[in-house]
Parts: C-alpha cells; sequence; structure tokens
C-alpha cells in the first residue's frame, strides 16, 4: 500500500514538471506571437484585415470563415494575433463575435 502511494506521488510530482515545461513554451510563444509586424505578418492575417476593410470595417467572425471558406480555428487564431497587435476589437455579440477594424493599415502607429 505504501509503495503504491510512493509511485502515485512520484507520478504526480513528474507531470507537474512536465507540465511547468509546457507552460513556460505556451508563454514563450504567446510573448513571440504579441509581437505582430506587418513585415512578418501571416498571409491569412492580411487576407482577413483587407476583407474586414472591404466590408467598412465591421463583420461577424462566422462571416469571415463563410466568405473566405477558412477553418474556424484559423480564423479565431488569426484574430487573436490580430487583435493583440492593434489591429482589430473583438467584441462578443449574444453567441457571435463582431471583429472591428482599428486600423486601416499594416504599418504600425506612430501616435
Amino acid at each position: 500500500m505504501l509503495i503504491l502511494l510512493a509511485l502515485q506521488l512520484a507520478v504526480l510530482v513528474i507531470a507537474m514538471y512536465l507540465g511547468r515545461g509546457r507552460l513556460k513554451k505556451l508563454m514563450n510563444n504567446t510573448q513571440k506571437t504579441a509581437e505582430i509586424d506587418s513585415s512578418d505578418m501571416h498571409d491569412v492575417d492580411k487576407a482577413i484585415l483587407k476583407f474586414i476593410e472591404d466590408r467598412q470595417g465591421m463583420v461577424y467572425q462566422s462571416e469571415i470563415v463563410k466568405e473566405m471558406g477558412l477553418p474556424k480555428s484559423t480564423v479565431h487564431k488569426a484574430l487573436r494575433r490580430l487583435a493583440e497587435g492593434g489591429y482589430v476589437e473583438m467584441q462578443k455579440r449574444g453567441r457571435f463575435n463582431v471583429i472591428i477594424l482599428k486600423r486601416t493599415t499594416l504599418e504600425p502607429s506612430t501616435t
């Protein structure tokens, strides 16, 4: 019984240690993603910005998925990157996300 308890404790400690490493990797990736520059912006991000601009600066996220034929997860990740970069704002309206264009150019703001 004591051996089983010690084994379970060892497995728990190993799981916590491995989880900590994954958390560090996730945090590093998030910090890198937050530093969006138009020179290294994904093509999908640029296409989504153009799509929103063509729709007078406001569009539902589901409309982007439907009209551009992209997977929901791809659109969501791209919009998250764009929101972190200050290009768009995501507003929850009921069950839908409304995407609002904050900057019309791909160049970083100078103000």
